[in-house]
């Protein structure tokens, strides 16, 4: 699943957690810092999501080139959007037909 931002990877696990992983490549910075940076922001970017999601998924967030100066505020709503979209979110599993 992957939207102009992120690729999202996801994948359900045999654990009773919710595990995310980051990818940023050197092709987005060659600088570890700015990497590491990425990361970071990434992570911030999905906590306001995390206690709406179930446990028993992996998920991998893989940047592309035009996540670098992109504002939180906007990381968020693109990280939104693609949990809704793969139907991860408590909410969207819940309200599903029966």
């Amino acid at each position: 699943m992957a939207s102009r931002l992120l690729i999202l990877a996801y994948m359900p696990n045999d654990l009773d957690a919710l595990r995310i992983g980051f990818v940023v490549s050197k092709r987005i910075s060659k600088r570890a810092v700015e990497r590491n940076y990425i990361k970071r922001v990434l992570s911030e970017a999905i906590r306001p999501i995390i206690a709406d999601m179930p446990a028993g998924w992996d998920l991998v967030l893989s940047a592309k080139n035009q996540v670098v100066g992109v504002p939180l505020s906007v990381l968020v709503q693109d990280i939104a959007l693609l949990v809704r979209r793969a139907h991860l979110l408590a909410s969207t599993l819940t309200s599903g037909p029966e």
